[in-house]
């Protein structure tokens, strides 16, 4: 430390702005190692009290004095970049230094600018009608200054009490909307619902409010038009006061009634204050006599009808702190989930209001702590977990998430007077959004996009009454272009859709259909007499589409929306879906354009690739193998890498799904059940084989991949099967694998239509099947790559082998090829094979024993395998005996091969 301080002074005053603003980025980080440079345990992402913090009091000082002014020197910087990066840094130091130092450290230079400047307005030097040419510089430290502020007053209470906003910062940012610039006046207008949101109550009710409201009064368009702009988090904020852990306490020294009410009072005063002030702000601003006023509020006006839908949970429940933390919480690690990006009138406001997110330590180089030296166990469930592809992940997240939010509507219903109101007087004008004709076609198009981006949220605080009063004629508008019938003018009509609407609601779609649940499918004669019923606005105008990026938004969130239909009705509307995604707009297609050689719709292919899986599972296994069976071959022979390899979790999915039990029902010939199981797995063992070890192709197109690829295709499918089972195992001999799910939840989700994870839907029987056809049928041509002569195809044998079942991996052939594998990966001295865990199980003497087939069931185990002996695993050139460590020629007899 004593060699960079000197350093510093120099750089501060550096010519060169860049320079300055990477300095201030580091000073940050700089004064973290200096308070917690001696404390292993210190963690920049936990930012608790002070209490449970142990300071270094020579670093502390040397962080609070000599650092921080070199901040304050910067935030007073000409560059706007260098003072919004000093600004964002002395916010997230008041996260970590000492509450009382706050005010004297953090907020004083930010004070004496604001107060210099008002003793400059009250004793000006100069007449009126000469210009200061420091006047916008000073300006430009006032609005600086008030971000700060807001930035500050947003930190958790237990850091920044209420009354040391009240006192510090409320006057000083009240003072700002009175300043005569009108930058400073909207600069103190995006800063009151921050600093509301930190307030204390009789604060926000006296001052801070008024304030609000004359500013959506103001003479200058710019700032009223400000003020629309943040109503969705001044709603947001005013309905974050009840939560605050220091008035919920009721232990305030005050004499406010507010500090003896109850959570749910507090609730109900809010919500009143927010029907009294905010709602006549925004009818105001919608009427105002200024187009931009009138259409930034246009812009705006889903988000705050949507900003009604209470996220909080119930009073006096420590564990349910509402909607938007729970899904973010059960999120944080994993891929996809809906969390607060479900609530766009939410997000913004969330993230405003956790300023780690500003400058956030935990991406800055040398304060986190390394990663942990060991590697995880290969039978631990994050080990497994980790192997299953992000997009499974991400679908079977997506899913829960949307039966949280629904099961959190029902638990937590609306207030009847935030209804009441949203529907008089903000319904109207948003249903007028999707039928705008401003005379400007592009604005017009604008607003239908901002309609169509809430409708979810909208649809979820108004539910099934909102849609059948005026939210379906608004759904109709916007993707039609009319209320007209779809069947005749549907291309004339769609025609004046604008694309970006189309898009939207073909992300969505699926989520207004979950939210009306699946009492809004059953259509009436008329309904469907017009075309209007939302299947076949599913397929016309989605579908169907000509734009292929509609095309993919639908098709991304496909199991969601047919696990909504009733099984006869999704039966009946297979073929129709089959024969849309085998087309010309999807599979059929090879488009190419000089620019762009590859293939320009493969995209589509991988999203079909990804839904497979879960698509598989909502079908009968004899309409799996009539439909979906030729998609997965066409994936599987793909000429992009990324399907293929995509495609290929949903061979074990196929296996599955023909387990006898599942092609017994519907059945009585239980013979025929069986005989159908036994083909159909055969069926595709022997086009793997084909196409993937034989290197044969069933179509007269080859694909770019070479053989080698092909043998590693097909250990990555032995793998995924091996994950189903091991998943399995798992589940069954430890705790609940999701252990974040109460059974309230699980009575709701099994309650509500919800496309489950394909990995963890086995049931004994099924496992009994996957087991047998792994060991017996797919896995003995696996083990005929030990001896081949392409080094990645026998890294991919060892990772296939490693993650096989126990009683296959640490027995028999297998644990002696593993092993095998394993000393060769050892002595590489570099490539694949130096990010291959070579963790091996500890085998007891005596278990090197054979298979036993005790295990097995009837059905496709019967099926004969001896085409598996001798099958040739090389290419051309490459020897075909196989040899033992001894030099001598294999016997097949003594193999897996042979059973």
């Amino acid at each position: 430390m004593n060699t960079i301080l000197p350093l510093l002074p120099a750089l501060v005053a550096d010519s060169e702005s860049i320079i300055r603003q990477h300095l201030v980025s580091q000073l940050l980080p700089l004064c973290l190692t200096c308070m917690f440079g001696d404390d292993p345990n210190f963690d920049p992402n936990n930012n608790t009290n002070e209490k449970n913090r142990s300071y270094n009091l020579g670093g502390y000082a040397i962080a609070t004095v000599k650092l921080v002014s070199h901040m304050n020197t910067l935030i007073k910087d000409p560059d706007m970049d260098v003072r919004k990066a000093a600004s964002d840094a002395l916010a997230t130091l008041a996260l970590y230094i000492r509450t009382e130092d706050i005010p004297s450290i953090i907020l004083k230079i930010p004070l004496q600018l604001v107060h210099h400047e008002e003793k400059k307005r009250k004793n000006p030097k100069q007449p009126n009608n000469q210009s200061n040419p420091n006047d916008n510089a000073s300006d430009d430290l006032c609005i600086t200054a008030s971000h700060l502020f807001a930035d500050v007053a947003s930190i958790s209470s237990e850091q920044v009490p209420p009354e040391m906003v009240s006192q510090h910062i409320s006057p000083t940012v009240i003072s700002l909307c009175k300043h005569p610039n009108f930058r400073v006046r909207r600069a103190a207008v995006q800063a009151l619902p921050r600093v509301i949101s930190g307030s204390s109550i009789d604060d926000v009710q006296s001052n801070l409010i008024p304030s609000f409201i004359k500013l959506s009064q103001d003479e200058i368009f710019r700032v009223r038009k400000g003020v629309g702009e943040c109503l969705v988090d001044m709603s947001r904020s005013l309905m974050m006061l009840p939560n605050d852990r220091y008035v919920e306490k009721g232990d305030s020294q005050g004499s406010s009634d507010f500090d003896n009410m109850t959570k749910e009072e507090l609730k109900t005063v809010m919500r009143d204050m927010r029907r009294k002030c905010l709602v006549p702000i925004c009818t105001r601003l919608l009427q105002d006599s200024n187009k931009v006023v009138r259409h930034g509020m246009m812009q705006f006006l889903g988000p705050f009808i949507a900003s009604f839908y209470p996220l909080d949970g119930g009073e006096n429940q420590i564990n349910d702190d509402g909607i938007v933390g729970s899904l973010s919480r059960k999120n944080q690690k994993a891929a996809g989930g809906m969390g607060v990006q479900f609530f766009p009138h939410a997000n913004g406001m969330v993230t405003r209001l956790n300023p780690e997110s500003i400058c956030s330590p935990a991406s800055m180089p040398g304060i986190m702590k390394p990663p942990l030296a060991e590697d995880l166990p290969l039978d631990s469930k994050e080990y497994l977990e980790s192997l299953l592809p992000e997009f499974l992940e991400k679908c079977d997240n997506d899913a829960k998430s949307l039966v949280d939010i629904l099961r959190h509507r029902t638990k937590y219903p609306i207030d009847k007077e935030d209804i009441a109101i949203v529907d008089i007087s903000l319904l109207p004008s948003y249903a007028e959004l999707a039928s705008m004709n401003t005379g400007d076609d592009n604005v017009d198009a604008e607003m239908r996009v901002y309609c169509a981006y809430s409708l979810p949220a909208v649809v979820l605080l108004l539910g099934k009454d909102g849609w059948d009063k005026s939210l379906k004629q608004c759904f109709l508008k916007l993707i039609t272009g009319s209320t007209n019938s779809l069947s005749e003018n549907h291309q004339a009509s769609a025609s004046f859709v604008p694309l970006p609407v189309k898009r939207c609601l073909a992300s969505s779609f699926h989520t207004l259909c979950n939210m009306l649940g699946p009492t809004a499918m059953q259509s009436t004669a008329e309904e469907e007499q017009n075309k209007q019923d939302l299947l076949t606005i599913f397929e016309v105008h989605f579908l169907r589409d000509s734009d292929d990026t509609v095309r993919l938004n639908i098709i991304r969130n496909l199991p969601s929306f047919l696990s909504l239909l009733s099984f006869s009705k999704r039966s009946k509307y297979l073929p129709v879906l089959c024969e849309i995604i085998r087309g010309d707009t999807m599979l059929a297609s090879k488009r190419t354009n000089a620019l762009n050689p590859s293939l320009l719709n493969w995209r589509q292919r991988d999203m079909i690739a990804q839904i497979l899986p879960s698509l598989i599972c909502l079908y009968r296994p004899d309409q799996v193998r009539q439909y979906l069976w030729p998609i997965v071959k066409t994936l599987l022979n793909d000429s992009v890498n990324l399907v293929r390899q995509n495609v290929e979790w949903s061979i074990p999915i196929l296996l599955k799904c023909y387990e006898y039990n599942n092609c017994l029902a519907g059945r009585d010939d239980a013979h025929m059940a069986s005989k159908f199981s036994q083909e159909s797995c055969n069926e595709i063992y022997i086009f793997l084989k084909a196409t993937l070890l034989e290197n044969r192709l069933t179509s007269s197109k080859a694909t770019t991949c070479g053989a080698f690829s092909k043998r590693q295709s097909y250990c990555r499918i032995l793998s995924a099967t091996a994950l189903v089972l091991r998943l399995y195992d798992l589940k069954n001999n430890s705790k609940p694998m999701r252990s974040d799910e109460d059974s309230d939840s699980d009575n709701v989700r099994r309650s509500i239509p919800y496309a489950v994870h394909p990995f963890y839907s086995l049931t004994p029987e099924a496992y009994k099947h996957l087991h047998h056809l792994l060991r017996t049928l797919f896995l003995p041509p696996a083990l005929a790559m030990r001896d081949d002569r392409v080094t990645n195809v026998r890294l991919a044998l060892a990772k296939c082998l490693k993650v096989m079942p126990s009683d296959i991996r640490d027995r028999g052939e297998a644990n002696t090829i593993l092993r095998t594998l394993v000393d060769e990966i050892e002595t590489w001295e570099g490539g694949g094979g130096q990010h291959m865990r070579v963790q091996l199980p500890k085998i007891k003497p005596g278990d090197d024993t054979s298979l036993s087939e005790n295990d097995s069931n009837a059905g496709p185990s019967k099926s004969k395998t001896s085409s598996v002996a001798g099958m040739q695993m090389y290419g051309k050139g490459d020897k075909k005996e196989r040899y033992d460590q001894n030099g001598k020629t294999e016997d097949d007899s003594m193999s897996l091969a042979s059973i």
